[in-house]
Formats: structure tokens, sequence, C-alpha cells
């Protein structure tokens, strides 16, 4: 059943009294028909032509009951016209403002008639009023229903692109008005979307490209620490090396101070020997001295003795026989007086070369004390030396150890350091397989500039 087949059709009564009211306010119809478009539009200040011609003949169909394929057509076309501007509230009160205005002029226009044939009237009148209302509100809501099942087509439309992950599907402006603020939410959510995803994309493709570069680094990173661990051992072993020496060098620099210890010892025992031996020596020249004054006397008394024989001698020869055991006195005297000259020259050559020995020798124990002095200091020096040495190795004994010793941890950190590369470069790895992982999820949306691509059963990329 339809709208056509609900309106009931007049008789010829009806259609006589509606001709009457047609008569009586047709006149004033483009009043009443600016005054209700005002209800609908404000600013309207005049009506078009076109326009009046239409609701004319809608007037004069529905006030004679001409209720004709072609009023149904028209009504048809000015409601899906008004569904397409206004709501439906707004549409009924603009017509009752219609509606009210022809009562209001058939009552004017009826005021001296019987309350008998007004009341004929405006029931005719009201029975067209009411017949036009149903069709517009028939096709009204047909329009709507149509308008709905389009908007509804366009939304699941762009809700199946939109799950395809075509992100580049607009709803276009052809879409009913009344989903107007929704087209453009749902176009303006597709393009921060997309803006959104292209940037995803591009930071994906940006970390996958540093998780790429951080793997490698890290692999090198690796390498290189697994290299120094190495490094560090072998320095770790030449530095235990080097420490055993420098101990064996404090070891060896602890002895040889010990060593210069005694020699220096020694050296002085020497040295204070070496004064003794030269005061022994002075002394001894001193008494050679001495001797060679005694043997000078000695010499001198022979000298003199000799004299005296020889004085004595004569005398004797003098006396003559009386004289003669007096001459072989004197002339044994004498020979005592020439040996004993002799014995004093040779003890005094002896005492002579003596004082040169003794001079000699002095001079060589001045020398071998004065060495043996400089001996001594210079042994002094190389103790002190040693000493030196020995702290210094001491010291960097001390050091050495120390520096092993962190050698020793500084291996630990790189060995530590080594197993955090490996760790962190296996992150890495995972970090660039997320990466990939992400691309080929972002993948599958499609995008403005191709970007990104994915499925499109939805075929056309903008829709009505």
């Amino acid at each position: 059943m339809t709208i056509e087949t609900e309106i009931k059709r007049w008789n010829k009564e009806e259609q006589q009294l509606g001709e009457q009211v047609r008569s009586l306010i047709e006149g004033e119809l483009r009043q009443i028909l600016v005054r209700a478009y005002r209800v609908v539009a404000p600013d309207m200040a005049s009506m078009s032509e076109d326009l009046y011609q239409k609701e004319l003949r809608k007037f004069r169909r529905i006030s004679t009951g001409d209720f004709s394929d072609a009023y149904f057509r028209e009504q048809a076309e000015i409601a899906a016209d008004i569904a397409q501007k206004i709501n439906f509230p707004t549409y009924l009160q603009g017509y009752g403002h219609y509606a009210g205005g022809l009562m209001a002029a058939l009552a004017a226009a009826t005021k001296d008639m019987k309350t008998a044939r007004q009341q004929q009237l405006f029931n005719q009148l009201s029975m067209g009023i009411f017949a036009d209302v149903a069709v517009a509100m028939h096709h009204f809501f047909e329009a709507e229903a149509k308008a709905d099942h389009k908007a509804m087509e366009v939304l699941g439309r762009a809700m199946r692109n939109l799950a395809a992950g075509d992100l580049t599907h607009r709803v276009g402006e052809e879409a009913p008005k009344k989903i107007e603020r929704a087209r453009q939410d749902f176009n303006e959510a597709m393009e921060t979307l997309q803006a959104t995803l292209s940037d995803i994309a591009t930071s994906s493709a940006e970390v996958q490209m540093g998780s790429q570069h951080i793997a490698s680094a890290l692999e090198a990173l690796s390498t290189r620490t697994e290299r120094q661990a190495a490094a560090m051992d072998t320095s770790h072993a030449s530095l235990d090396r080097v420490s055993q020496t420098v101990k064996s060098t404090a070891d060896g620099a602890r002895k040889a101070s010990a060593a210069a210890t005694e020699a220096h010892d020694m050296v002085s025992r020497s040295s204070d020997g070496m004064t003794q031996t030269q005061a022994a020596m002075q002394e001894i020249l001193t008494s050679s001295k001495e001797i060679a004054n005694i043997v000078s006397v000695i010499d001198t008394i022979a000298m003199q003795t000799n004299l005296l024989a020889l004085n004595a001698g004569v005398e004797a020869a003098r006396a003559g026989e009386a004289g003669r055991g007096f001459a072989v006195v004197a002339t044994e005297v004498r020979s005592l007086a020439h040996r004993s000259a002799e014995a004093a020259k040779t003890i005094r050559d002896l005492i002579e070369q003596s004082s040169k020995h003794v001079s000699r020798g002095g001079k060589l124990v001045d020398e071998t004390s004065q060495a043996l002095g400089m001996t001594r200091d210079k042994v002094g020096e190389i103790n002190a030396l040693l000493r030196a040495i020995r702290s210094s190795a001491e010291e960097q004994e001390g050091s050495i150890s120390q520096i092993s010793s962190a050698i020793s941890q500084s291996s630990d950190f790189t060995q530590q350091n080594a197993s955090m590369s490996e760790e962190t470069s296996a992150e890495a790895v995972r970090l660039r397989d997320q990466s990939d992982v992400l691309s080929g999820l972002i993948g599958q949306f499609r995008v403005e500039g191709g970007g990104a691509h994915g499925r499109d059963p939805a075929g056309e990329r903008r829709t009505g």
C-alpha cells in the first residue's frame, strides 16, 4: 500500500466546495507563503516566481482535491528538496504558519456567510491541508530514510576502507547534509591519522636504520672490547714480569747497599790504619833524624880521636924508643877511630837512605790515605745512591703493584663491558627486528604519496 492509495479521493460535492475555497483565498496566497517561508528563512524578502508557481499549483490541487500523479510527483520533489535544507520540526513550524494563514484568509472571506456554510468550507480546507501534510510527511520521511540509508552506505564504505588500511579515502561533499559534521570529522581524523602514521613510518625507518647502526657499532665495540680485554691480560702479565724484575732490582739494591756499607766500613778502617801507619812513619823519620844526629856526633868524636892519635903518634916518634909502645897504641886508636868514622859514615848513608825511603813511604802513605779518603767518600756516595735506588725500586714495586691491581680491575671491567656489549648488541638486534615488524604493520596502511600500501577492497578513494 502506497501514499497514493491511502489518500481519499474527493467526490463532486467536495470538489465544488474546494473550488469555492480556492476562489476565496487564492488572492492572499503569495503573502501567506512569504510569511510562512520567513519562519524557515528569516532573511527572505520576496518569493521567486518559479517557487510561487509551484506553490500555487500545489494549493490549487489540495484545495480542489486534485490528488493526481502530477501532484504526488511534484510534492515528492518539494519534500526531497526541503529534507536536504531543513529538519522536519522546522518544516512543520513553517507549514503551521502556512495552514494558519489559509484558515485566517478563509475566515475573512466567509465572515458574512452562514455558520453551516463556513463550517463546510473550513472542513474542506482542513481535509486538503491534512492530506497535503500527510503526503509531505510521507515524502519527507521517505527522503529522510533514503538520506539515512545513503549516509549509512557512505559511512560504512568509509569504515570498510579504514578497516582495510586505506587512509586516503575521504567522504565527499555529495554525502547527505545531515552527516556533514561526521563527514568533516572523519576526513579530519583520516588526515590526522595519515599524518601520524606517516610520521610513525618515518620514525620507524629512522629507528630501524639507527638500530642497524647501533647493532653494527655494538658488534664492533664488542670485538674491540674483547681485543682490549686480551691486551689488558697481556699487559697484566707483562706488568707482573716487570714487577718481578723491579722486585729483584730492589732486592739487589738492598744487597748492594749492604755490601757498600760494609765496603765503606772497611775503607774507613783502612783509612784509620793508614793514618796510624802515617804517624808511625813520621815517628820512624824522627828517630832516623835523631840517629843521624848521634852518628854525626860519633863521626866528630872519631875525627877528633884520629887527630889525637895522630898527635900521639907524632909525640911517640919524638920520644923515640920510650914512646914506641905509646905509638903502637896511638896507631891502634887511630885505626879504631878510622873504622869508627867509616862505620859512622856507613850508618849515616844507611840512615839517609832510610830517611829517603821513609819520606817516600810517607808520601805514599799520604797519597794512599787521601785515596782511601776519596774512596770512602765515593763509597758513601755509592751507598747513598744505592739506598735511593732501593727506595725508588721499593716505591716502583708498590706503584707497579697498584697499577697491576688497577689493570686487573680494568680487565674485569673490560670483561663485564664485553658481556654488556654482547647483551646490548642482542637487544639492538631485537629492536631492529621489532622495527621491521612495526614497518610491516605500518605498511598495511595506504597513505598519500605511496608511503605505505595496503588492501583496497572498497574501490574508490572518495565516495558520496
